[in-house]
Formats: C-alpha cells, structure tokens, sequence
C-alpha cells in the first residue's frame, strides 16, 4: 500500500479535508494532492508531523508492506503488543549496527557502558543516602529493625534505580542513534519513491554531529576510553606480529623435517593454521585502530575452519608421537671418563652443576697424591659434551663448580636426532649425568673439603673403605625473609648493608645437622 493511499485513508478517518490537512502541516493543499496521488513524496520533518498527528508509528507510513493502516494503528494501541514493539526495537537496533562502522558500533557501546557506569555510582550514592535518611525517621525502633528496615529500603530503591537507569539508557539510545537511523532509512526510501536515485550506491553509514546531540559529553568520555583502549590494543598488535613472524620461522623450521617423519606433516598444518588465525586478529586490531571495515562473517568462517585444522594437525601430531620410542638409555653415548686437575685453596668447595643430578658426591682418598691437589672426574661422551669449571663465590666462600656443557653445535645435534627420529626413536637425558662427581685427593684434603662444604650444606654422609659417598640434602642458612647484608659461612656471621637492621637467630636441630634460621627486620626507632 503507497504512501499516499495510507494518507487519504487517515485523513478521512480523522475527518479532515486536504486543506485542513494542509493548515496543520503548514504546506499547501496542492503539496497535500500531491503526496495523496503519490507524484512526490514529504520532507522528513513532515513525515515526523504526519505521524505525530495521526498517532501512528513512520514505519507504518513509509512501509509499502503495511497493507492495512487501521489494524497497524489498533495494534499499536494494543496493551498487549509491549513485546512486538521491543523486537521490533531489537530488529531496528541489529539493523543499524550492520549499517555501522566497527569502530562507530565500538564507540557507541562504549559510550552506554559510560553512562552505566555514571548511572551505577549515582544510583548507589542515592540510594544509600535515601535508605539511611528513611531508616533515621524510624530510629525509635531497635537496632536490628532498623537495619533490616534499611537494607529492604535499600534494595528496593536499588530495584527501581536499575529500572529507571535500564529506561534512561534506552530513551537516550533511542534520541542519540536509533531516530538517526530511522531518519535515514526514510530519506533513502523517499529517494526511491521520487524516482531521484535509482540506486544507492556504497555504505550506508549513519553520521552524527556529537556537539549537536544530547548527552554529548558521552562522545568525549568515549573518545577518551577508546584512545585508551586503542593503545592497549596497539600493544597487542605488537605482540601478534612477533608471533606471526615467528610462527611463520616456526613452518620454514618444520618443512625441513617433513622427509623425516610424517608427524612434521600434520604439525606443519597445524602452524600453517595458527599463522591464518594470528593473521585474521592481526587484521582485526589494524581495522580497529585505522577504523577500517571488517568483514566480520567472512573471518568467522576462516577462523572455524583453521580451528577445525589446527585440532585435527594437533591431533594426528599427538597418534603418531604415540609411535616413537622416547628412550632413556645411555648406551647410544660413548661414555669415558673424563678428569680434570685443580688446587686446593683455603675455604673452598666444589659443586657439581651438571646435566643430571647436581647433589651427588663420591670422595675417594688417595695419601699418594700431594696436598692441595685435586683431581675431579665424571663419565661423559666427549663427541657432545665438554667437562669445564667454573669459579665463583658463595656466602663469601670460594666455589668451583665442575659442570657439563653442550658442544654448541647445531649440526651435531641435528644430525643425531634426525638420524634417531628416522628410526621412530628419540634419546633422552633422563639418566645421563646421574652419576656423582668423583673427588680424588689425600685424606687431609679430602677432610677440608667435607668441612668446607658443610658450612653451606646440611649432608648426608656414607663412609666406606677409602671412599665417602656425599648427598647434598639442603641449605644450612635458610632466611625467612630477604637479606639486606652479606652472610659469612667462614665466621658465621652476617654483615649489614643498612643501618637499623637486625637478624634474629634460631637454631633447628635436623637429621643431618642444626639447620640455622636467621628472620630479618628493621628496628623502629625509640
């Protein structure tokens, strides 16, 4: 039904003539015929007037499927009708948010979450003030019914602040966005009905003047939360590049694998996946940040189905490592004994800090070797580690720590596990390094070193022919709190960097030895 049809049938109902019509519009009786035989259709503003007057929604007007105006208009007067008017608000709103901008759809969501939040802390000052001003006028009853009286009042002044607050927010979206949009979608439906543009081209995209709107103090509250946010999001744009460039290193890495083992394959398409989904957020934060359109749908299929890639990569990963032997044997290493010299100095301790079990110790006494002589030793494969020491210092005592170190090459150890992994089978360090650090010197020797490493340590000791075979079980000093100084274990005592603070010693008596506890605080003055 046109535009002019459904005019003539409200004039008549309300028993108006064209030119009386005319008078109450301020438009001429000619503009009225016009409008009635449908050659030209209203401003905007006049529409609005025509809807006023006859009571009736511009939906119902402009809407060439609305067939029957009357039983439109019954239906508004309709008590019943509360909820097809809210999905008919519902519809309107989904309706203008497609037409928007991700960045406008954005800033309008913040916006209202503002003016929640503005709404919230007023209503909760409000009805806190309210609900006590009215639990005071009964003060005359005891204290427990006043405070019952006053959180019933309490809540229910919240009850109808968060009605209120629901109703401000809606009419304030309804005056601020959603009459933008309907105004729009007149403007383009009058441009179709005059025949003045056969086609509308691009976008339709809703455009507001904020200083002219009411509550325009939304639009800069939100400008200054979204540049917040827009840096925030920058932030992570940084970070979802880095992992882009890295997965993308990761997939060159695993192609060089994939003639090694069909797992590479599936792991492969696993990277490849999570490359397209690092990508599509990557593009996400740039549309928001340049206030770009995003083809949401589009993504959202693209993202599915490299979720649906990367499960199943993942999975066909995870059967075929089912299918490799991970294998804690050392008799792929061609273990020798490899011996280092060193000088006894006095106070110091050796430690062990190599790939396996660091605690481990077997003291062997040697009266053929001089004093101050020291020969340390451990089984190692030389081809892929080296025995070194290194010099450093604990709790002002001198420390060598004999450790293992990995040959730094690459092509060595590639080599080695692609060789292995051809054959469905990867070697572990599980048990490699767990035998203990071998100690050899003279008996005086020997006993300095023990006295020396147990003023560090409380120790498990085992003596046997010639041989004394030492566990490390725990520090000797332990600090409840942090040390501002320098514990001494030659003297055992403790030096203090600052000036008001002291250390309070206890003494606990363990299995393996007194275990000292320091608890460390600032003394307060006077």
């Amino acid at each position: 039904m046109k535009f002019g049809d459904k005019l003539i049938e409200l004039r008549k109902k309300n028993g108006y003539s064209q030119e009386e019509l005319a008078e109450k519009l301020g438009v001429s009786r000619q503009s009225v015929s016009k409008w009635e035989s449908n050659n030209t259709y209203p401003e905007t503003d006049k529409i609005i007037q025509i809807a006023n007057l006859f009571d009736c929604s511009m939906d119902d007007l402009i809407n060439d499927k609305v067939t029957d105006i009357e039983s439109s208009l019954r239906k508004n007067k309709n008590i019943y009708n509360i909820w097809d008017s809210l999905l008919e608000f519902i519809t309107k709103t989904i309706n203008m948010f497609s037409k928007m901008s991700f960045s406008e759809g954005f800033k309008c969501v913040i916006e209202f979450v503002v003016l929640g939040f503005i709404l919230s802390i007023l209503g909760h000052i409000v009805c806190s003030m309210a609900s006590e001003i009215i639990a005071n006028i009964f003060s005359f009853l005891s204290r427990e019914h006043v405070f019952l009286l006053r959180e019933v009042i309490q809540s229910i002044f919240h009850l109808i602040w968060f009605i209120l607050s629901i109703i401000i927010m809606i009419y304030t979206f309804k005056i601020k966005y959603l009459n933008d949009y309907e105004m729009e979608t007149i403007q383009i439906n009058q441009k179709k009905n005059n025949n003045k543009d056969n086609s509308v081209q691009g976008e339709n995209k809703i455009i507001r003047n904020e200083n002219e709107k009411p509550f325009a103090f939304l639009g800069v509250l939100s400008k200054i939360v979204i540049y917040f946010i827009k840096f925030f999001v920058f932030c992570i744009l940084i970070g979802t590049v880095c992992s882009t460039v890295g997965l993308v290193i990761s997939g060159v890495f695993t192609v060089s694998f994939i003639s090694t083992h069909v797992m590479f394959i599936w792991i492969l398409l696993s990277i490849i996946a999570s490359i397209v989904i690092s990508i599509q957020f990557t593009i996400l934060f740039i549309s928001f940040l340049f206030d770009k359109k995003f083809n949401f749908k589009l993504h959202l299929i693209i993202f599915i189905v490299c979720i649906v890639l990367f499960g199943c990569g993942v999975g066909m990963s995870a059967l075929n490592i089912k299918n490799i032997d991970f294998i804690n044997d050392n008799s792929v290493f061609n273990l020798k004994t490899k011996e280092l010299s060193l000088e006894y100095i006095d106070d110091l301790v050796i430690e062990s800090n190599g790939v396996g079990v660091a605690n481990k110790y077997k003291y062997v006494i040697d009266n053929n070797m001089s004093d101050n002589v020291i020969s340390v030793s451990r089984e190692i494969d030389s081809k892929y580690f080296k025995l070194e020491t290194i010099s450093t210092s604990m709790d002002s005592l001198p420390v060598i720590k004999v450790q293992e170190d990995f040959y730094h090459d690459f092509g060595l150890y590639y080599k080695f596990f692609i060789n292995n992994l051809k054959k469905n089978k990867i070697y572990t360090l599980a048990n490699y390094g767990n035998d203990p650090l071998v100690i050899k010197a003279n008996e005086t020797t020997i006993n300095k070193l023990i006295d020396n490493l147990k003023k560090l340590y409380l120790i498990e000791e085992n003596v046997g022919d010639g041989e004394i075979d030492i566990t490390v079980v725990q520090d000797k000093v332990y600090f409840k709190n942090s040390l501002m100084g320098e514990y001494n274990a030659k003297d055992d005592s403790i030096h203090y960097d600052v000036d008001n603070y002291a250390c309070k010693r206890e003494v606990e008596v363990t299995p393996n030895g007194e275990r000292i506890i320091y608890t460390c605080n600032f003394i307060e003055e006077g």
